[in-house]
């Protein structure tokens, strides 16, 4: 085992020192930010993730390759009838995507993971010896340690340089056709109509949020993008999950369909955003939903707010109409959230 802080040791350094020795191993960084953890196999890396961050689910939705609810159905799956097989592989024996699939939404995630990791100053790490059941995903084939820390590196030096903030709302102002632009610049610029913010127009063209917000800033500094002169007032959405995966699928489809979001990790979080931001709306997920329900009607923005909760069952009881309570059917499907929260776009 092997410990220490990040301003004794450099992560990358870390990471190749471990592929030289062809070590087997999961690194757990924790850090202000969040946590992550990186799986190696005789020095090759097999998976990375960070939390708060991207799941592989999240990222076979985002590229195409999965539904909404194909990805939840997975996760039951894996759950009750497969538990310890990786969702990866779940996905490949479903036939619901190929292995070039898989190795493209691994790559990009794992990619983001490490750099978004490499960026933290402050925390601890640990290395500690992979047993039989440490890879979350089974590669058709490794990545290189030293290749993926080298891709990540740049991109994380990249958002060093600038970014635009995630709500600024940017329009088309100059002549693309002028420029030479790598292929994700496009992508944004076909997306960029005066009303998407930054953070929709990231996930709407599928890249990393963070990748998104430098190309943004750069292709504003080249003056192909301006600020709007009218934003628009996209209706605001807390999300209360426990799930992680759902947290993100629920981030990732309202943003994309232009809902601002904010995502409470916890009670004491979810108490501070209602009574700072006052969202439009609040979903919630997860266990003692009755007692969640409960806990945001006494916040001091919650008593009024609309709320859904996403359960398997609609709840029961008299303390679901007096409490005025909603139901989204889990597993969701994107008709199901968009529809239920129509409202709030014809209150603005």
């Amino acid at each position: 085992m092997i410990k220490g802080t990040l301003k004794e040791l450099d992560l990358g350094e870390l990471l190749k020192a471990l592929e030289a020795a062809k070590r087997s191993a999961v690194v757990t960084v924790k850090a202000r930010e969040g946590w992550g953890r990186i799986h190696l196999n005789v020095g090759r890396m097999v998976y990375a993730r960070t939390e708060p961050g991207p799941h592989l689910g999240e990222y076979l939705v985002r590229l195409g390759y999965v539904t909404l609810k194909e990805v939840q159905d997975l996760v039951l799956l894996q759950r009750n009838e497969n538990p310890g097989t990786p969702l990866g592989q779940l996905a490949l024996s479903k036939k619901l995507i190929t292995e070039q699939d898989l190795r493209e939404a691994l790559f990009s995630q794992v990619i983001e993971a490490i750099a978004t990791m490499l960026g933290w100053q402050e925390g601890t790490f640990v290395a500690e010896g992979a047993g039989d059941d440490a890879s979350q995903v089974p590669l058709p084939h490794t990545l290189e340690t030293r290749a993926a820390v080298w891709e990540a590196a740049p991109r994380l030096d990249e958002w060093h340089r600038g970014s635009v903030e995630p709500d600024e709302v940017l329009v088309l102002a100059g002549d693309p056709t002028r420029h030479s632009l790598p292929r994700e610049a496009w992508q944004l610029l076909e997306l960029a109509d005066g009303a998407h913010r930054a953070r929709s127009l990231a996930v709407e063209a599928g890249l990393p949020e963070e990748h998104a917000f430098h190309l943004l800033y750069e292709l504003k500094s080249r003056g192909l993008l301006r600020p709007a002169t009218v934003a628009p007032e996209d209706p605001l959405v807390l999300i209360w999950a426990k799930s992680s995966l759902v947290r993100r699928l629920l981030f990732m489809l309202l943003e994309r369909e232009r809902f601002r979001t904010l995502i409470a990790p916890n009670a004491e979080r979810m108490q501070r955003m209602m009574e700072r931001k006052r969202p439009a709306a609040v979903l919630i997920e997860g266990d003692d939903l009755a007692g969640r329900v409960r806990q945001v009607r006494q916040t001091s923005g919650g008593r009024f707010v609309p709320l859904w909760v996403i359960s398997e069952q609609p709840l029961r009881g008299l303390w679901v109409r007096n409490l005025r309570v909603q139901h989204i059917r889990k597993p969701f499907e994107e008709n199901d959230v968009l529809n239920a929260l129509a409202p709030l776009r014809r209150s603005i």
